[in-house]
């Protein structure tokens, strides 16, 4: 049984480059108020739900932009585990 962790550095970063690239293009922006002056209770009712949206797109995007980062440092961490334990193995032949 083979127990390799491989990393396809290249491929690995140009995902999550990609993935940092579109959540920074993603447009988060929702409608604040919807129908002006209107006082109907369903256009009130609608700004709140827009609002909310709006918050939890902002929240979403954070967090993909959060999980990315870590994915990165991830991926960081385990080339230079790689590299210290391949140098280590190298020294000690």
């Amino acid at each position: 049984m083979v127990l390799e962790i491989k990393i396809h550095s290249k491929e690995t970063d140009s995902a999550l480059t990609t993935l940092r690239q579109t959540v920074d293009a993603w447009n988060t922006s929702y409608p604040r108020q919807v129908g002006g002056e209107n006082a109907l209770e369903v256009i009130n009712k609608l700004n709140d739900l827009n609002e909310q949206c709006q918050s939890m797109l902002e929240s979403y995007k954070q967090l993909l932009l959060e999980n990315q980062a870590a994915a990165q440092q991830s991926v960081e961490t385990m080339e230079e585990t790689d590299r210290s334990l391949s140098s280590m193995i190298t020294s000690g032949r």
